[in-house]
């Protein structure tokens, strides 16, 4: 059973009809959604996708409402909603990104593979190789559509 998890990058993209790589993501995003496993759509994609959603240039930009509601009728029901379980994972996370020296955005990324491998997680999509690239992936292999 393959479930892949949905990085930010993917979500916007598929959100948005004008992005250049809407129509690749779109199809990840569906066949995630509409696979045996299901998608893991991890706590912090919810809120970075949201805010980039209603942030975007104006021509691009979402209203709130629209964002949300965009967000809430593709994911709310077709996918796994998966935050880490408690504050010591949180911690956990923290102290492994110091002790292997990773500073700055990789911190979101990797509280996102965090939230995928407790979701279980076998792949998770991403427009940003490069990204998780560093990160320990704890198996699951890059979709890059």
């Amino acid at each position: 059973m393959r479930r892949v998890a949905l990085d930010t990058s993917v979500v916007v993209a598929a959100s948005l009809a004008a992005h250049d790589r809407h129509e690749p993501a779109r199809v990840t995003v569906e066949t995630a959604l509409a696979g045996d496993g299901g998608a893991i759509l991890p706590v912090p994609v919810v809120f970075e996708a949201y805010a980039v959603l209603t942030r975007l240039p104006p021509r691009w930009r979402l209203r709130a409402d629209a964002a949300e509601r965009a967000l809430r009728e593709t994911y709310a029901q077709r996918a796994t909603l998966i935050g880490l379980h408690d504050a010591g994972d949180a911690w956990q996370l923290v102290g492994d990104l110091a002790r292997e020296g990773l500073v700055g955005g990789i911190a979101h990324d990797a509280h996102v593979v965090a939230c995928a491998r407790a979701g279980g997680a076998t792949a998770l999509a991403t427009l940003n190789r490069r990204d998780f690239a560093r990160l320990d992936l704890g198996g699951m292999t890059l979709i890059v559509p």
